[in-house]
């Protein structure tokens, strides 16, 4: 019983610390996608009439 509570630990440990690795790639990405949504905001507010044509 001893050496399966030791087993779990571990697994929860390695659970935990890829959660956390995938909550700061999460961030990563919203940081992406606001720059990306910046850009696309920023061209549509520049662009005329006869540019869409």
């Amino acid at each position: 019983m001893k050496g399966n509570i030791g087993s779990r630990t571990k697994d929860v440990e390695k659970l935990s610390h890829e959660l956390n690795t995938m909550r700061k790639e999460l961030d990563d990405v919203k940081e992406v996608l606001k720059g990306l949504i910046q850009v696309i905001m920023s061209r549509e507010d520049g662009l005329d009439d006869d540019e869409y044509n």
